[in-house]
């Protein structure tokens, strides 16, 4: 580590002066990212599709060179979305998307008023063994969701009777956190967050969804790449996803501020900095912005099929997902994979004083680098921790994001890809 350090100490200086100066330009990339206009950056109303427009465009001002004459590669995949106004009311008392419920991923279309019929624990462990003469149908069902892995042990008639109800309502004692699946229910499938559970044993609910089922959506990876002026076949890849969780109605969105708007923004600083004469990279790098991540790592698990640089020219893929913390440390992920390299890694944050801590990981299926890692490309994905914890909710926004550490993540980022180079 020795023979880096005096080149380390002079470009720290260097580097932090230029992202200094531009941490406002990445704070408007994520702004605009993050925005309603671009609708959470899912299927619904084209979000994802207006987002990679944009990026797009940023990889052109940033001079990136199109991969085999486009920046665009393009895959399908299967959806669910939920573009239409919804409505949930539990006696008398109006619930709002994103605030107060969420939809579970699987729910189907639905509409209709229902008595509510609370499932409790004496239920979950008695109707396992002995049945249940309860009659479902057309009952808006009721549940903690720590019963939810007991529901699916009950035998499969019984399991079938309860998604025959006229919608299902689960609750849990924490935040509202959304996510994406790809294979409906044939029920209304609502989720309470912070929620008494005395509201919920008796009395009605009115409730309205429109679901929407898309075959083949099509979606996309947005590429751009840099040219190495000495080893231009040999590859360091910077990706992070750029799409999130999409728009529950026609007025509630997910923003992704720091999930992963944040990510696209440094890969963004990144391709400008590389981009600068001065910092021209002596290996090529290739910079991807990955789509329907959150869908379950589609859109790098195409590329890694078909990979528009072949994937034994990539010597190493750094990935940055929720990158606008950092006041308590980051992790990285495959840290024990590669001890060599994370150990280069945490000393050149430690000899510059960066970051508070870096915390080694295991090999994890829980971002883009994954595939990667399963074809034998050797990766890191690095996200950061802070006290900032909105997460897949209505509150992961720009104008709360502090971004406390992200110039020192910027200059980490760049000292250590020049040691693989």
């Amino acid at each position: 580590m020795k023979k880096y350090v005096v080149y380390i100490t002079l470009l720290t200086f260097s580097v932090t002066a230029v992202l200094s100066q531009n941490l406002e330009r990445a704070k408007s990339v994520i702004a605009q990212l993050s925005g309603p206009t671009m609708h959470g950056r899912g299927p619904a109303f084209h979000g994802d599709q207006k987002a990679a427009s944009y990026i797009e465009h940023l990889f052109q001002q940033a001079g990136l060179q199109p991969v085999n004459q486009s920046y665009l590669q393009y895959f399908t995949y299967d959806t669910q979305i939920f573009p239409k106004k919804m409505s949930l009311s539990i006696n008398g008392k109006k619930l709002m998307p994103g605030k107060d419920f969420i939809i579970d991923p699987i729910s189907s279309t639905g509409k209709g008023k229902a008595e509510l019929l609370f499932l409790d624990s004496i239920f979950f462990y008695s109707a396992r063994e002995k049945g249940t003469s309860i009659v479902f149908k057309n009952k808006a069902v009721v549940y903690d969701q720590k019963y939810y892995a007991k529901l699916n042990e009950l035998p499969l008639e019984l399991v079938q009777q309860i998604y025959s109800a006229a919608c299902i309502i689960e609750y849990n004692h924490s935040k509202l956190t959304m996510s994406i699946a790809s294979k409906p229910l044939s029920v209304p499938f609502f989720k309470l967050g912070m929620v008494d559970p005395q509201t919920l044993q008796s009395g009605k609910c009115i409730f309205s969804l429109t679901s929407e089922w898309k075959q083949n959506y099509r979606s996309q990876n947005i590429l751009g790449m840099i040219k190495g002026t000495v080893h231009p076949d040999s590859f360091i890849v910077f990706s992070a996803h750029y799409d999130h969780l999409g728009q529950l109605g026609r007025k509630t969105y997910f923003p992704g501020a720091n999930d992963n708007a944040s990510g696209i923004s440094m890969l963004n600083e990144l391709a400008l900095y590389y981009g600068d004469s001065l910092h021209k990279p002596s290996c090529s790098i290739l910079f991807i912005a990955f789509g329907a991540e959150e869908a379950g790592l589609i859109g790098s698990n195409y590329y890694t099929q078909h990979p528009l640089i072949p994937l034994r020219q990539i010597k190493f893929l750094i990935n940055m997902d929720i990158v606008g913390t950092g006041d308590e440390s980051i992790t990285v992920v495959n840290g024990t994979e590669y001890p060599s390299l994370f150990s280069r890694l945490d000393s050149l944050n430690a000899h510059n004083n960066l970051l508070p801590k870096v915390v080694k990981r295991g090999k994890a299926a829980n971002s883009d680098h994954y595939f990667f890692t399963q074809k034998g490309v050797p990766a890191f994905f690095i996200y950061t921790n802070g006290k900032q914890k909105a997460y897949h909710d209505i509150y992961d926004k720009a104008d709360t994001l502090p971004m406390s550490k992200y110039n020192e993540l910027f200059v980490l980022l760049t000292l250590f890809a020049k040691t693989l180079f």
